[in-house]
């Protein structure tokens, strides 16, 4: 029997068992930590138990699950920081990071942008609606001033949206002549210029200074007779007294003769 000579291995050998060992280990030890089998392991697979949770895997938002292991909140989909109101947040719309309870509302773009519930169209919150956008509020920006407000004369302000003159308050189409107008009051829609001026009541209708007044007077007419008929009575009155004085004169004379 010829005897069994063992050769020494060589350093080529040496380094080839060498590297499919490394291999033989490093893959037990890739194995050994991916205990989910998805293959990830940690640090990268947040959750090494589930394989259906690693860092290509689809995340479905609001079911609590980190599934590609952002890190990300799950009920924050806009990543605004704020969480969706439909899961116990404040975000009104978790689909625009630009609408969260902390941003910056512009009125009249129809958006809720600071999610407070608002009505978009009402900037000065009377509870109507500015009337630039089909609603009937002429100042949407001063809480006073709406339909139905109680509107102080000659302020400039029309408080109740009417459309009508703050410098005529009576409505007879003449300004105060306080205020630069000629309407002599204000107050009466009877009284303005070109209005009827009545007699004798006291009133001046038409603002010209002065109240209508007329005298009492007889017709010229009747003065004539009057004056004629007393012409008449006092010839006849000097006639019969020259008449008596002629009698009485006659009658001391007759007596005389006599």
């Amino acid at each position: 029997m010829r005897p069994v000579t063992r050769r020494r291995p060589s350093a080529q050998d040496r380094g080839y068992t060498g590297r499919v060992f490394a291999l033989l280990l490093a893959g037990f030890v890739f194995a050994g930590n991916d205990l989910d089998g998805d293959a990830w392991a940690e640090p990268e697979d947040c959750d090494d138990t589930d394989a259906a949770v690693h860092p290509e895997a689809y995340d479905a938002w609001y079911d609590g699950v980190d599934a590609d292991c952002a890190g990300n909140d799950d009920f924050d989909q806009d990543g605004d920081g704020a969480e969706s109101d439909l899961y116990g947040g404040e975000d009104c719309d978790d689909l625009h990071a630009s609408v969260r309870p902390d941003a910056e509302d512009v009125f009249y773009d129809g958006v809720d942008a600071d999610c407070t519930g608002n009505d978009d169209y009402d900037a000065d919150g009377d509870g109507f609606q500015s009337d630039i956008y089909g609603g009937d509020d002429c100042d949407d920006h001063e809480y006073t001033s709406h339909p139905g407000a109680k509107d102080q004369p000659y302020d400039n302000v029309d408080a109740d949206c009417g459309d009508d003159d703050d410098f005529d308050w009576d409505d007879d189409g003449f300004v105060s002549s306080r205020f630069g107008g000629d309407d002599c009051d204000d107050e009466n829609p009877e009284v303005h210029p070109g209005a009827a001026d009545i007699v004798n009541d006291r009133v001046d209708q038409d603002c010209d200074g002065h109240a209508a007044t007329q005298k009492h007077e007889r017709p010229a007419s009747e003065d004539a007779g009057c004056l004629g008929g007393s012409a008449s009575a006092l010839g006849l009155g000097m006639l019969t007294v020259a008449a008596g004085r002629r009698r009485g004169n006659w009658r001391r004379n007759g007596a005389k003769q006599a």
